[in-house]
């Protein structure tokens, strides 16, 4: 477990370093936290709502993933895709008129 967590976060860590609107990825394993700028502040929400993907919080603009140690490197590639589409909606929507 300790060496697919060792694995599986590093492809984690390098593919979400690859995607330009997200800061200050960090972490160790599979233990990766990284900072969303404002224009993608409903990220979190709409993974879980749209995708039914589960992360964590650790202040309004950190996503925080800690995911089983048994997680696989494909379950890894679902949610960098994922993550990549609901940037993608939330880049190309235009801004609602408060």
């Amino acid at each position: 477990l300790m060496g697919n967590a060792v694995m599986t976060g590093k492809y984690l860590k390098d593919e979400l370093e690859a995607i330009p609107q997200l800061k200050n990825v960090r972490g160790r394993g599979l233990m990766i936290g990284f900072d969303v700028p404002e224009e993608l502040k409903d990220l979190k929400k709409n993974l879980l709502w749209n995708q039914k993907i589960f992360t964590g919080e650790a202040k309004p603009h950190v996503i925080r993933l800690l995911p089983s140690l048994a997680l696989k490197k494909r379950d890894a590639e679902q949610f960098i895709e994922s993550l990549k589409e609901e940037i993608q909606k939330l880049v190309s929507s235009p801004n609602p008129v408060s």
